[in-house]
């Protein structure tokens, strides 16, 4: 078995993958899931019944298993064997489930942003080329006589034409073909993409079963455990990210806020300091999510009197509006650092002294 693995590896690729989350397991690599068991019965029982609708647009927050899911139905529809009966438990064991982990199945096609071997980065968008590929895809006979499928991940990172393309395809679909789009923002894609594909919306994860899950996962601290769960927002991979960044992450926020608004500019400077190196990307988002969501259920509490997550509300008197302008502020100068390349210690040392005023 061990010889087979090998064999199947081989195609794993070596360059930069804008389908991976850093620091996490990539979803081909990922064989459990957390919640959206109704979607994926649903799913699963269409398939045995033969009534499968070839286009599925899978939409939900970043982080929430969106691709964890697609794959466990690439699996599936491939022809790998599920362990349960209506159920897309394909095991790691099985050879279709190899192949598709390696990228080595030829009835298998991902889009994704490529990889630019010149420049040595990611694309920062899907381009039309990459989307072509599905027609062409499409227009072969399948290699093993049966189902062909093809994943687009995601289509928020598709330019225009890129998703006209992908239209066409949706239009004519060839017999057989399955073609799964992933979405955080399905309210910003062509209304003739929606209505020619089968939605399935996944819902946030409970919070017991989250915690669950995220304990067996992490050597974060209870404490840690419990701040990302809140900050996730039901969202499996966040919540798992925001876990295993606590030390960049969650603690600098925490120290952020109990000190809030007396914080020294020593910390001020050392979380800026931390967060904009070179090997703190990741984190650096994070942060700047966990901060915006902080805003927002400052601005909830300002308004109701409730709170509704992680750490203490800010003990600082300003009306709801106040804040939600704080965070708007907060997110057009996170998007200007990354369109213009901005000094990324300045704008977030910058961001948070304004939070102060």
């Amino acid at each position: 078995m061990a010889r087979a693995v090998q064999k199947h590896t081989d195609h794993m690729p070596s360059n930069p993958e804008a389908d991976k989350a850093d620091h996490c397991p990539h979803p081909r690599e990922v064989y459990s899931l957390i919640g959206h068991e109704h979607n994926e019965q649903n799913f699963a029982k269409l398939f045995e019944q033969n009534q499968l609708h070839h286009a599925w647009l899978i939409s939900g927050a970043k982080g929430i298993g969106k691709a964890t899911l697609a794959y466990r139905m690439i699996r599936r529809v491939l022809g790998g064997v599920a362990q349960t009966a209506g159920h897309l438990d394909i095991p790691q064991s099985d050879a279709v489930a190899q192949r598709v982990q390696s990228l080595g199945h030829g009835d298998f096609l991902l889009v994704r942003r490529p990889y630019d071997v010149k420049s040595k980065k990611l694309k920062a968008e899907i381009p039309v080329t990459e989307a072509r590929k599905i027609s062409d895809f499409f227009s072969r006979k399948p290699s093993e006589g049966g189902w062909r499928v093809s994943l687009i991940d995601s289509m928020d990172e598709m330019n225009r034409n890129a998703a006209n393309a992908v239209l066409k395809t949706l239009e004519e679909p060839p017999e057989k073909a399955l073609i799964i789009l992933l979405t955080s923002a399905p309210g910003r894609l062509l209304p003739t993409i929606r209505s020619r594909c089968m939605d399935m919306s996944l819902r946030p994860v409970e919070t017991t079963a989250l915690n669950h899950w995220l304990e067996g996962r992490t050597n974060a601290s209870s404490k840690d455990v419990e701040a990302a769960i809140m900050l996730s927002q039901g969202a499996p991979g966040k919540a798992y990210a925001l876990a295993q960044n606590a030390d960049t992450v969650l603690r600098p926020l925490r120290g952020f806020l109990e000190n809030f608004p007396k914080s020294s500019p020593s910390m001020l400077h050392m979380i800026s300091d931390a967060l904009s190196a070179q090997k703190a990307n990741v984190s650096y988002g994070l942060f700047w999510s966990a901060l915006e969501d902080i805003l927002h259920a400052q601005a909830i509490y300002a308004a109701t009197g409730q709170w509704d997550s992680a750490f203490s509300p800010i003990k600082q008197v300003k009306s709801p509006d106040e804040w939600l302008d704080i965070r708007k502020n907060l997110q057009s100068q996170y998007r200007a650092q990354a369109g213009l390349n901005m000094n990324k210690k300045t704008v977030l040392l910058n961001a948070l002294s304004q939070i102060g005023i």
